[in-house]
C-alpha cells in the first residue's frame, strides 16, 4: 500500500495531467451529446398515454399551445396520435424517436384521429435543449478547468487537490447522458462493455461527489477543526465507497439480471438527492466559515463564492418547484427553466476570487506565466521580423539569387541574440515586476554562497537570522536544532514568536518519515500548515497560534538535523512554488554549514582528523543523487568513490522534463573539508540554473560568474555538463576543463570541447573559451562522463590506467546493461591498481541510448 502512495505522490504531476486530459474529453463528449446528439424533437404539446383495446397504449394530446407547431398544423386537445412519418405509434417513446430523426426546420407528418376520422398535419421541428443537463455540464467543465489551474499551482495542496477533484467528479457524473436509455439514437448503447464502463463511471463521480463538497468546505476557506480527527475523512471515504457499492448491486440484482430498466431512475434519484445534500451542506459550511472571517476585507473574496452559490442553489430550488407552476409543461415554456444555468456562477465567482484575491496560491503562477510568456513572445516577434526585413533587405540589394542564404543567415543570428536577450530581459521583468521574488532569489544566492564560509554554530544561525528577518522582512522565523542526536527538536533563533521554549519531538518519526518519503520521491522536502495536523499532531495548535506558515528540514546524510520556521512573507502572501525551491536550497547549505560547524568544534575537542574527513565526506555523498531519474529510451547509471582523504568529485542528474535530462560531472582541485565545501556551492548553484530552455554553456557562464566572486584564487573546478534530449535524440556538451566525453559503440571516440576550468577568470575570457558541441545519439551508443581520477588512477608500476583502458573496457562490454557495464569498469580498475592506494576520487556517469 505504501508503495503504491509513493507512485501516485511521485508521479501526481503527469497523473493530474493526465486525468485531466481524460476528464476534458469525457466533458467534450457530454457537451455533444446535449447539443448535437439529444437534443429533443420539441412539438409544443403533451402526448398523454391511456391504455386501449387489447392492452394497447393511446396517446392523446393534450396543452396543445396556442399558435405552436402542432396547434398551426391542425391539432387540438383531444385528438389521438396514430402515425408520425407513416410509422405508426405504439408508445411514447417510440414516438419521440421517430421524431428524434427530424433535425430543426424539418416537417414531420402527424396521422390523428379526431371523432373517429383520420386526419393529418404537417408539424414543424423545433428542438429542445436540456437546460439542466447544460447548466450541470458548464459548471462541471468550468470547474474542472479553474480546478486544474489550481492545483497545477500547487500540486501537493491538500485543498487545491479537493478542489479540482470536484470539477472531475461533476464531469463524470454527466457521463450519465452517455447510456441513458431514453435515446436509442446514441450508437454506442449497442455495445454492453461501453454501457457498463459508464455505468460505472458515472456512478462513481456521483456517489463521491456529495462528500468532497462536505470535505472541501470544511477545509475552505478556513478549516473547521473536526477536520483533524482521522475518523473524519476515513468516514467520508468509506460512506461514499458503501453507497456505490450498494447502489451498484442493486443495479445488477434488480435492473440488469431481471431487465427492468425502469428501475434505474431510482439509482438516479438518489445520486441526484445525494448531490443536492453535497451542495446544501457546502453552503451551510460556507456560510458559517464566512460569518468566522473577522474583517470585511479579508471576507471580499468568499463574499463573491457566497452569493454566486446563492445564486447556483436558489436557480435549481426554482427549477424543481415555481417553474413547474409557473410554466404549464417545459414542452411549451422552456425558457422558464433556462435560470437552471446560473448554477456554473459557482465555478466561476471560484476562478474569480481565485485569481482576483490569490486564493490558493495560484493567481501569482497564473501572472507570472502571463507576463514572462507575453514577453518573451513578444522579443521573438521583433527579432523575426527584423531578422526577416534585414535579411530581404539586403537581398534585394546584392541579387534575388542571394536571398534566401541572406534570409537563412539573418535567422541564425536571430536564434544566437534571441536566447542571450530573452533570459537578461526574463531578469529584468523579475527585477521591475516581481521586486520580491527578484530580491529573495538574489539574497538567498549570496547567503548560499556564504554560510558555507562561516566559522561557528552561533555566527552561522545568526547570519541564517539576519538574512532572512532583516533582508527578506520576513515576519515569522524560527531556527531549531536537533538536540544530543535525539528526536527533539529546540528553538536556538527567534524572531516574532513568543514561544521562547518551543520544543517539536519527533519520536514517533512522522517528521522523519515523511521527509524521506519526499526525498525519495525528489520532491521538495517542505510541510506546510495544512500538514502541520498531520506530521506535528502534538504542536500543530501552537505553530498555527505563532503564526508559522511554513516548515523547511535542514538534511544531512538523510538525519533532520534541525528545522527552519516561516511565517509569511513581507506582502502577506505564503510561500509557494519556486520560493520554496529557494528556501530548500538555503536550508541544505544551512545544514552543510552546520555540519561543518560541528566538525570544527569537534576539532576543537581534539577529535581526530580522520573523523573530521570521514564526516565531510559523509556530507559530500549526501549531496550526490539519492535516486537515478528515469527516462524512457535511456539507460542511466553513476557511480562516486571518494578517495581515503576527502576530494572535490561531484555528479548529479537533474530532469527538467519528460525528455530532457542535465548530466554533470565536477571535480573540485585539492582534497580535504575545503574541497567539500566548494563542491557543496556547485551543487546548490547547479540545481539552480538547470532548469528548462537553459543550455549547458549558459549555465556554466552563470556559474562561473558566483564561483570566482567567492572562490580563492589558488583553487579551480572543472566541469563536464551534458543536455540529453531524447525527443531530438541529441546531446549538448559543454567542458570547463573537464575529462573530455568519450563515446563508445563499434568505435570510440573522444569528444573535447574547448574551455577552462571554473573560478579561473572572471567572465569573458571564460565564456569565450567555452565551446559548446550539440551531436545526434544512435541506439546503444554509450556516453562515459568521468574524473581524472579514472584516467589518473596508478598501479605500483606507476602506469597510468588511461582513457583508452577506459574505453576498451566499456567496448567490450558495449552490448550489456550500464549497470553490468559499470561493474566490469570498476573491475578492471581495481584489477589494474592491485594493492596500491587508491589517490583520488573515482566518479563516473554512464548513459545509454536504448
Amino acid at each position: 500500500m505504501k508503495t503504491i502512495k509513493l507512485f501516485l505522490i511521485k508521479h501526481r504531476f503527469r497523473l493530474t495531467i493526465l486525468s485531466a486530459v481524460v476528464t476534458g474529453i469525457i466533458a467534450l463528449i457530454n457537451f455533444y451529446y446535449i447539443l448535437v446528439l439529444n437534443p429533443v424533437s420539441n412539438d409544443e404539446c403533451i402526448w398523454e398515454p391511456s391504455k386501449g383495446y387489447n392492452h394497447t397504449v393511446i396517446l392523446t394530446f393534450r396543452n396543445v399551445k396556442v399558435d405552436g407547431v402542432t396547434w398551426n398544423a391542425g391539432i387540438r386537445d383531444g385528438d389521438i396520435l396514430l402515425e408520425i412519418d407513416d410509422v405508426k405509434v405504439r408508445n411514447a417513446n417510440e414516438a419521440q424517436i421517430t421524431l428524434n430523426k427530424r433535425v430543426t426546420g424539418d416537417f414531420a407528418k402527424y396521422v390523428f384521429e379526431r371523432n373517429g376520422k383520420k386526419l393529418e398535419g404537417l408539424v414543424y421541428i423545433k428542438k429542445l435543449i436540456s437546460f439542466g443537463n447544460l447548466g450541470i455540464a458548464l459548471l462541471g467543465f468550468i470547474w474542472l478547468v479553474v480546478g486544474f489551474i489550481v492545483v497545477m499551482g500547487k500540486i501537493d495542496g491538500k485543498v487545491q487537490r479537493v478542489f479540482y477533484r470536484i470539477g472531475v467528479a461533476f464531469v463524470l457524473f454527466m457521463s450519465i447522458l452517455l447510456i441513458s436509455d431514453a435515446f436509442d439514437s446514441n450508437p454506442m448503447m449497442k455495445y454492453l462493455g461501453f454501457v457498463l464502463t459508464f455505468d460505472v463511471i458515472w456512478s462513481a463521480g456521483a456517489f463521491a461527489l456529495p462528500f468532497m463538497l462536505v470535505y472541501f468546505f470544511l477545509l475552505f476557506p478556513k478549516p473547521f477543526r473536526i477536520i483533524e480527527k482521522k475518523w473524519l475523512v476515513k468516514a467520508l471515504v468509506i460512506s461514499s465507497i458503501v453507497l456505490f457499492l450498494l447502489t451498484y448491486l442493486y443495479r445488477w440484482f434488480v435492473v440488469y439480471i431481471p431487465g427492468n430498466p425502469t428501475m434505474y431512475q431510482l439509482v438516479v434519484r438518489i445520486a441526484n438527492a445525494g448531490i443536492g445534500v453535497g451542495l446544501l451542506v457546502g453552503f451551510i459550511l460556507l456560510f458559517i466559515n464566512y460569518r468566522r472571517i473577522k474583517t470585511k476585507e479579508e471576507r471580499k473574496p468568499y463574499f463573491i463564492i457566497l452569493i454566486a452559490y446563492t445564486l447556483g442553489l436558489l436557480s435549481v430550488v426554482y427549477v424543481n418547484t415555481l417553474a413547474n407552476v409557473i410554466a404549464d409543461t417545459i414542452f411549451n415554456s422552456p425558457e422558464y427553466y433556462m435560470p437552471i444555468i446560473l448554477v456554473a456562477l459557482i465555478p466561476v465567482s471560484f476562478a474569480y476570487s481565485i485569481f482576483k484575491y490569490q486564493l490558493m496560491d495560484i493567481s501569482v503562477v497564473v501572472k507570472n506565466t502571463i507576463i514572462y510568456g507575453v514577453a518573451t513572445a513578444s522579443i521573438a516577434i521583433i527579432y523575426l521580423l527584423f531578422s526577416y526585413v534585414l535579411g530581404q533587405s539586403i537581398g534585394l540589394a546584392i541579387g534575388t539569387q542571394y536571398r534566401s542564404a541572406i534570409a537563412a543567415i539573418a535567422f541564425v543570428i536571430f536564434a544566437f541574440v534571441f536566447q542571450s536577450t530573452k533570459e537578461k530581459f526574463q531578469r529584468w521583468l523579475t527585477r521591475k515586476f516581481y521586486p520580491e521574488q527578484f530580491t529573495y532569489q538574489e539574497v538567498v544566492l549570496k547567503f548560499s554562497n556564504e554560510v558555507v564560509t562561516i566559522v561557528g554554530k552561533d555566527n552561522i544561525l545568526d547570519n541564517m537570522t539576519e538574512t532572512f528577518v532583516s533582508s527578506l522582512k520576513i515576519k515569522r522565523f524560527g531556527i531549531l536544532l536537533q538536540e544530543n542526536n535525539s528526536a527533539v527538536y529546540l528553538l536556538k533563533r527567534e524572531f516574532g514568536i513568543t514561544t521562547t521554549n518551543m520544543r517539536i519531538n519527533d519520536d514517533n518519526k512522522l517528521l522523519h518519515n515523511y521527509v524521506m518519503d519526499r526525498i525519495k520521491i525528489n520532491q521538495q522536502p517542505f510541510i506546510d500548515q495544512q500538514k502541520f495536523a498531520e506530521i506535528f499532531p502534538a504542536e500543530s495548535e501552537l505553530l498555527l497560534a505563532e503564526e508559522i506558515f511554513t516548515v523547511v528540514p535542514m538534511i544531512i546524510k538523510s538525519k533532520i538535523i534541525g528545522l527552519l520556521l516561516f511565517g509569511v512573507k513581507y506582502s502577506g502572501s505564503e510561500f509557494a512554488g519556486k520560493d520554496i525551491e529557494l528556501l530548500c536550497a538555503a536550508a541544505n547549505q544551512s545544514g552543510v554549514a552546520l555540519e561543518n560547524a560541528r566538525l570544527y568544534e569537534s576539532e576543537v575537542k581534539k577529535l581526530t582528523i580522520e573523523r573530521d574527513l570521514e564526516n565531510a565526506r559523509k556530507i559530500q555523498e549526501s549531496l550526490l543523487p539519492k535516486e537515478l531519474p528515469k527516462l524512457e529510451g535511456l539507460e542511466i547509471c553513476g557511480k562516486m568513490i571518494p578517495a581515503m582523504q576527502v576530494g572535490g568529485d561531484y555528479f548529479d542528474l537533474i530532469q527538467v522534463s519528460p525528455t530532457k535530462l542535465f548530466v554533470i560531472v565536477g571535480d573540485v582541485s585539492g582534497k580535504g573539508l575545503s574541497a567539500s565545501i566548494y563542491m557543496s556551492k556547485l551543487q546548490t548553484m547547479v540545481q539552480l540554473y538547470c532548469v528548462e530552455g537553459s543550455s549547458p554553456k549558459d549555465i556554466l557562464v552563470q556559474i562561473n560568474k558566483k564561483i570566482y566572486e567567492n572562490i580563492e584564487r589558488n583553487w579551480f573546478i572543472t566541469v563536464s555538463l551534458a543536455l540529453i534530449d531524447t525527443a531530438t535524440k541529441s546531446i549538448k556538451f559543454c567542458r570547463a576543463g573537464h575529462a573530455p566525453l568519450l563515446i563508445v559503440n563499434n568505435s570510440i571516440n573522444i569528444l573535447q570541447s574547448k574551455g577552462i576550468g571554473l573560478g579561473l577568470e572572471e567572465g569573458k575570457i571564460f565564456e569565450e573559451s567555452l565551446e559548446e558541441i550539440e551531436i545526434p545519439f544512435k541506439h546503444n551508443e554509450v556516453f562515459v562522463f568521468f574524473s581524472d581520477g579514472i584516467s589518473e588512477a596508478m598501479n605500483e608500476k606507476n602506469d597510468l590506467y588511461g582513457i583508452e583502458g577506459l574505453a576498451e573496457v566499456i567496448k567490450n562490454n558495449n552490448s550489456k546493461p550500464v549497470k553490468e557495464i559499470m561493474s566490469e569498469v570498476m573491475r578492471s580498475i581495481e584489477t589494474f591498481r592491485g594493492n596500491y592506494e587508491q589517490n583520488d576520487d573515482i566518479t563516473i556517469v554512464l548513459v545509454k541510448p536504448v
